[in-house]
């Protein structure tokens, strides 16, 4: 279990902090026109998964994805947990900033 625990914090630790000019990926976990409802789904996730995530609005939609990187293998790893919640859930190609 610490084992575990120990890779995810490694994991996040490298989505969290990395370069922001060079990101290129993103998991898209959800867009919905409640808020309350994705917020509540987001905090069935583990404290650690929350941290990585923002959510945007465009008119009524809200849209929740992970903090971008440049490292599609860390997002690869980590899409089976987001899928537990989020069963839709996909990575994406982004232009975020």
């Amino acid at each position: 279990m610490l084992f575990r625990t120990s890779l995810l914090l490694l994991l996040l630790s490298t989505l969290l902090f990395s370069d922001v000019s060079t990101k290129n990926f993103t998991v898209k976990i959800a867009v919905v026109y409640d808020l309350k409802l994705l917020k509540s789904e987001i905090k069935r996730l583990p404290p650690a998964l929350r941290e990585t995530i923002k959510i945007s609005h465009n008119n009524r939609k809200h849209f929740a994805y992970t903090l971008p990187t440049s490292d599609k293998k860390i997002l690869q790893k980590l899409l089976p947990a987001y899928r537990k919640i989020f069963k839709d859930a996909y990575i994406s190609h982004t232009t975020l900033k």
